[in-house]
């Protein structure tokens, strides 16, 4: 609650997962998926300082929007059995209705497709 209403500076705490501290893939092992953020947002202004990780937003975002197939570069390869962690709880938890994919590439070239690019 001390996070939600502010009471602590940046970086003080955070809120992690607790997922398998003997995952060979760092990712997996307890990550952060909150922080505090004192910064006003384009949306919710002062509202709140406290915000979602990228690897624990991404997967919900996709869902929710209907997203069947997220398409990243190598560098999220790693990244995946968290994105998957995250969306198979949004999902057994009934809040969409099915699962999206998460699937890196080193080089793509798509022609007469149409993208969404956050």
């Amino acid at each position: 609650r001390g996070m939600r209403n502010g009471d602590y500076p940046e970086g003080r705490y955070v809120l992690r997962a607790k997922i398998d501290m003997s995952s060979p893939n760092l990712n997996m092992r307890d990550p952060v998926i909150y922080r505090i953020k004192h910064e006003s947002h384009q949306a919710t202004g002062d509202e709140w300082c406290i915000y979602p990780m990228y690897d624990f937003s991404h997967p919900i975002a996709d869902a929710a929007e209907g997203v069947t197939h997220s398409l990243c570069t190598l560098e999220f390869e790693d990244h995946r059995p968290l994105y998957d962690w995250v969306a198979e709880r949004v999902f057994d938890a009934g809040l969409v209705d099915r699962l999206p994919r998460q699937i890196e590439f080193s080089r793509l070239n798509l022609k007469y497709t149409v993208l969404s690019k956050r």
